[in-house]
């Protein structure tokens, strides 16, 4: 039956439509233990957080009277204890292999290592020489690296267009500046070998460092790495932090090399350009506080203040949601007269920061504290 003039026709398909739902809750959420505490870290507190939250920053957490000192202190204990720093990821293979560096878990009972490492970019094959601030290309084997210079030699002068001729004799003759150096060539070799070792087989897991995402993977890794008398520090940190709040403290950063310091100091003010930076020692590491309500800043202000007073640390309320920390090897502030040389130092280094910057008096001169 046809139906009446004006009236319209019926749908192909009598079937109700159904509109589209999104997904619930738990459908989206993170399913893996690393996911979940990731999520828990940034979870709403219902109350101001970071720095909005109102606090009582303690005085020990403030910048000394004399801005050089926070840094001075570090940079003299650094220099006492003559620790060796890392200029690029071969060197932190090297003092991990040597036992001067230990491992930081992923994510344990009491922390995570938050972010740790995403925005790095350092290859793990490369050696970087700060007097010419070039990156050396390493080599897992003497084969490695002849095959790569027959192959340069080979493209110098047969390579399609005149650029990439010339960018093979350049890239050639980079090289041999270096391994044509007996000594240079035997050092290379050693840490190109040393570091696809490790590679292979870091505590059971390989990276292939012919994929770079694997290779990002593998750098990350080696930036979780710390000095072994730090790890306790944060680990007491850690289980008195999750024992009050039921959350895992957020680590942010830990040892850093020459190379990524001096990248990351210039796009992060609190990444200093000081000839000793405190990362580079491995005995600092930071906390984020960007999510954190002012209970639980406070609480770690507070615990972090008490381990300052027993001269166990250095440490800083910055301004980027993060609170910095600097470990004393044996528990003990260095020599005053040793950060004495270092003020100006860090005078130098900061002049332009320090005069564009206001003056803060949270601490009082050589170390007395303000109450």
């Amino acid at each position: 039956m046809m139906p009446a003039a004006g009236a319209s026709a019926a749908p192909a398909s009598s079937a109700p439509s159904v509109a589209a739902e999104a997904p619930s809750p738990e459908a989206t959420a993170p399913t893996e233990p690393y996911d979940i505490a990731h999520a828990r870290i940034e979870e709403e507190r219902g109350e101001p957080m970071g720095l909005a939250a109102r606090v009582t920053v303690p005085p020990e957490l403030q910048h000394y009277s004399d801005r050089r000192r926070f840094l001075a202190v570090q940079m003299a204990d650094s220099q006492e204890e003559k620790y060796d720093l890392p200029q690029d990821d071969a060197d932190l293979v090297a003092m991990y292999r040597a036992g001067k560096l230990v491992e930081m878990p992923l994510i344990t009972d009491d922390y995570i290592l938050y972010d740790i490492g995403t925005d790095a970019t350092d290859d793990p094959m490369v050696k970087y020489d700060p007097a010419a601030k070039k990156d050396v290309p390493l080599f897992a084997s003497a084969a490695d690296l002849d095959a790569a210079l027959a192959s340069l030699a080979d493209q110098a002068p047969h390579a399609r267009t005149a650029r990439a001729r010339a960018a093979a004799e350049s890239r050639r003759k980079f090289l041999a500046g270096y391994y044509d150096d007996p000594a240079k060539r035997e050092e290379l070799l050693r840490k190109g070998v040393d570091v696809a070792s490790l590679a292979a087989n870091f505590e059971g897991t390989s990276y292939d460092l012919a994929d770079p995402a694997a290779r990002a993977r593998f750098d990350a890794r080696l930036l979780s790495l710390t000095r072994p008398q730090t790890r306790p520090v944060i680990e007491e940190l850690a289980r008195e932090y999750r024992t009050k709040f039921g959350r895992l403290l957020p680590i942010t950063s830990l040892v850093r090399t020459e190379r990524y310091q001096r990248r990351l100091s210039r796009v992060n003010a609190n990444a200093t350009h000081v000839e000793i930076p405190p990362h580079t020692t491995g005995c600092a590491f930071d906390i984020s506080y960007r999510y954190m309500a002012a209970d639980e800043q406070q609480f770690l202000m507070d615990r972090i203040a008490q381990l300052e007073d027993e001269g166990k640390v250095e440490a800083i309320k910055e301004r980027r949601n993060h609170f910095h920390v600097f470990v004393f090897a044996d528990g003990r502030r260095p020599p005053e007269a040793l950060v004495a040389q270092f003020l100006d130092e860090v005078d130098a280094s900061h002049a332009a920061e320090r005069a564009a910057a206001p003056r803060r008096s949270g601490r009082a001169r050589h170390g007395a504290r303000a109450r």
